[in-house]
């Protein structure tokens, strides 16, 4: 009788071959109690890291900016985060959270044992030293989302899983930096008080 494949989580926010991926790399550590029950979230106030791995859970947490990207980034973090997994099953609280366990999981899965990944971001500015943003609007729902570049493959999620296209319409905008906005503002507010005060005292 053939052994039934583990399913996944429900509610799992991977696409079937990221799925299949990590669940490559859960056996071949030979953390196969994980395979199916490992849950992935993908989380809006995830800011200050790529992911994290809430490991008596069974939960990863990524990013939600690396939800739609492509980034060759992705896979490694997925693999982070899966080993920090995969170390707590087999060794339990004994293993360093960065420890030999887990660099020998990462190296088995083809990464480099990296603790911290180096991310350049380029900001694209106008000639009035305005940032180019990319607004990407659903034509159906009008959903948005910006970027500093046009995102040709992005597509409106709610739109896509009910069978339309989900192509969206890409404007060029500006947006300026903080400094200036900041300043505006209080230029404004400075010039509503006085008009204020020149009424009292009319």
């Amino acid at each position: 009788m053939l052994a039934s494949r583990p399913m996944p989580p429900a509610d799992d926010a991977l696409t079937p071959a990221a799925r299949r991926q990590l669940d490559r790399w859960l056996r071949h550590w030979g953390a196969d109690s994980l395979v199916g029950a490992l849950k992935v979230e993908f989380s809006p106030r995830l800011r200050r890291a790529f992911g994290r791995c809430y490991q008596q859970q069974k939960i990863i947490r990524l990013t939600a900016s690396l939800r739609d990207s492509q980034s060759h980034l992705f896979e490694e973090i997925l693999c982070h985060e899966a080993a920090h997994a995969a170390v707590y099953e087999l060794h339990g609280d004994a293993a360093r959270p960065h420890g030999e366990q887990w660099e020998e999981l990462m190296r088995v899965a083809g990464f480099e044992p990296r603790v911290r990944i180096p991310v350049v971001v380029r900001t694209v500015r106008g000639r009035d030293g305005s940032r180019a943003l990319y607004l990407h609007r659903c034509p159906v729902c009008d959903r948005a989302r910006s970027a500093s570049r046009p995102m040709r493959h992005w597509r409106c999620r709610a739109c896509a899983t009910s069978g339309r296209d989900g192509r969206l319409v890409i404007q060029r905008g500006s947006q300026r930096p903080r400094r200036e906005r900041q300043a505006a503002a209080i230029g404004k507010h400075r010039k509503r008080r006085s008009v204020i005060s020149s009424k009292r005292r009319g």
